[in-house]
């Protein structure tokens, strides 16, 4: 999107490009071979968003949430098969969820599609949540088992601290516990590989450790590999008839589409492009998809002006690479002693750029989804111009975290 030739908008505003967010699907499409595509919402965070992309998707078959009610509320817009990757304890919450896939099962809501809700669980307490909630409706629940494939290696855990499930072995105890379960059936697993697909290269304020994170992602590779494989296997034993495993995410689309065990992959970040995913080797071919805009409402000194909102920092480990990138114009710095403030941002511009109260800053979040969390509405702009406006999560009334 040319920014110089947007002639006006509403800010501060978030704004998504569907010239870059088509030329992302279309590189989606193109590297997840055959496997089939579940949109990771997190990421997006926005009905409207999703249904587009899901749309030119061909090989689209769901939606991996984050929340039991944000499922009820995919299922509510017309989403059929969802996948909660992460585990629920609110009972309320997985109840009414799955009261609502009872009702639009029923009514023929889904226009005789069938209604896939599949929970996930590490645990035995997880797992018995969901055979009570199945007992209570008199239903079988569908389960995904989500395998931890950090690696461990000499001095260094390279992954994430989630599920608990290591190992093969662990996986096979947990089905024991619930082979002669009632109430529930599994019907995947996921095998997750966080540390390749999410861990950038080059991040800001990080770049001397390139080297050894790209050591360790091919090292971690071979291990994901032959864990995944080995969980698959022993899944198979039991239940023969898996209908999905479940791999991703957008940061390794390429190799994960190339591991036979993996039948869908997971994808969000890849479509908006943020800016945390600069620094990452494999997503070099993507385009800037998404972001906000800030008015300038103060000009303190001739080379620093301020800007209204701003301070949109994305989650996890603390650092330069959380930080909102400023992507037009071009050359501009924020303070590192004030950095992105709660509801004014003060920025240093070059003394020979004219800006001036009334100008606009353009900026990426760091992370993906977490833009939508701020703003009611995505301006859509095709060829820099505004043709239409999607709701956020937050525009339709909906706050799941």
């Amino acid at each position: 999107m040319n920014f110089f030739q947007v002639s006006s908008i509403l800010s501060p505003s978030a704004w998504l490009d569907l010239d870059a967010l088509d030329a992302n699907i279309a590189l989606v499409n193109q590297q997840i071979q055959n496997k089939k595509l579940r949109i990771a919402s997190k990421s997006i965070r926005s009905v409207d968003v999703l249904q587009y992309i899901a749309q030119q998707s061909p090989n689209f078959v769901g939606v991996m949430s984050y929340d039991a009610l944000e499922s009820q509320f995919l299922i509510q817009n017309g989403f059929s098969d969802v996948l909660c990757a992460y585990p629920q304890i609110n009972k309320q919450a997985v109840l009414a969820c799955e009261k609502t896939v009872l009702e639009y099962q029923k009514h023929g809501y889904m226009q005789g599609k069938e209604i896939k809700m599949t929970w996930m669980v590490d645990s035995l307490e997880q797992w018995q949540l969901l055979e009570d909630v199945g007992q209570s409706l008199n239903k079988t629940l569908r389960i995904c088992i989500d395998v931890n494939m950090s690696s461990k290696f000499p001095a260094v855990y390279f992954g994430t601290q989630r599920s608990s499930i290591t190992s093969a072995k662990k996986l096979k105890y947990l089905l024991k516990k619930y082979r002669k379960s009632v109430n529930t059936q599994v019907v995947g697993v996921m095998g997750y590989e966080a540390q390749i697909a999410g861990l950038a290269e080059l991040a800001k304020g990080k770049e001397s450790l390139a080297p050894i994170i790209r050591l360790l992602k091919i090292r971690s590779k071979k291990h994901v590999a032959k864990l995944r494989q080995d969980c698959v296997k022993v899944l198979q034993t039991i239940k023969p008839d898996v209908e999905f495993v479940n791999g991703g995410g957008s940061g390794s689309m390429q190799w994960t589409c190339s591991q036979p065990e993996v039948t869908e992959i997971s994808v969000g970040s890849a479509y908006y492009m943020p800016g945390y995913f600069d620094g990452m080797d494999s997503m070099q071919g993507f385009t800037p998809a998404a972001g906000f805009v800030l008015p300038i409402t103060r000009k303190p000194y001739n080379n620093i002006v301020t800007c209204h909102s701003g301070g949109f920092v994305a989650s996890g480990a603390m650092g330069k690479d959380k930080q909102p990138v400023i992507i037009y114009p071009q050359g501009l710095e924020y303070l590192s002693d004030e950095g992105f403030g709660e509801v004014q941002t003060p920025i240093k511009i070059k003394k020979s750029q004219p800006l001036k109260i009334g100008h606009n800053i353009w900026l990426r979040h760091a992370k993906a989804g977490e833009l939508c969390e701020h703003f009611n509405e995505l301006f859509v702009f095709r060829d820099s111009k505004q043709i239409d406006t999607f709701k956020t999560y937050r525009g339709q009334g909906k706050c799941f975290h």
